[in-house]
């Protein structure tokens, strides 16, 4: 019987080159292609209104420099698609902070809100500081609700304060999702795809 293992590294040179030019490149291609026409199309949308994106780099080791931008690659076309289609612009904030947060909430064309970041349904980890629900009704004095729809991407877990952190912005409670209990990266990258 032979054995399984040859007794040769994986990786030879034909091999990376083979995975350069057949899978990697025409993956770029198409994705270069396809974000270049999913920017066309988020510049000419004809509406005041637009969703807000706050990508957090607050991640496993703290502060995570390629956190927003790794996030970013991987949501910019189907994000941009799904608010497009709500006939809304989207603005992304890498490195979101707290100040960040609450720029989009006192703003009255931003109607839609997409937290990324650690947290759970009441709090969320911006890249300086936690948001909890005690600073959003802060932020929210003398603020009119909102009419579009709250994303937070955050681990879910338990509530401190038994409210999600987006129905204190929303006008209508419908429209806030999140995580119901605590997830993992998996489900992160599953929901992605």
């Amino acid at each position: 019987m032979k054995p399984m293992l040859s007794g040769k590294p994986f990786f030879t040179k034909e091999r990376i080159k083979f995975i350069l030019r057949r899978i990697v490149l025409p993956f770029l291609a198409i994705y270069t292609g396809v974000a270049a026409i999913t920017a066309i199309r988020d510049m000419s949308i004809n509406n005041d209104e637009y969703a807000a994106v706050l990508l957090s780099d607050y991640a496993f080791w703290q502060y995570d420099y390629w956190a927003s931008p790794c996030a970013f690659l991987g949501s910019y076309i189907p994000w941009s698609y799904y608010f497009n289609n709500r006939n809304m612009k989207v603005k992304w904030f890498f490195r979101a902070k707290s100040n960040d947060l609450e720029e989009v909430i006192k703003d009255k064309d931003c109607q839609s809100v997409v937290l990324v970041g650690h947290g759970d349904i009441d709090s969320w980890q911006a890249t300086d500081m936690e948001v909890s629900n005690t600073l959003v009704k802060k932020m929210m004095k003398g603020v009119p609700k909102k009419k579009g729809e709250w994303l937070q991407l955050s681990c879910g877990g338990d509530s401190k304060y038994f409210m999600k952190m987006g129905e204190l912005v929303m006008e209508d409670k419908k429209n806030v999702y999140t995580y119901s209990k605590s997830v993992t990266t998996d489900i992160f990258v599953f929901d992605a795809l």
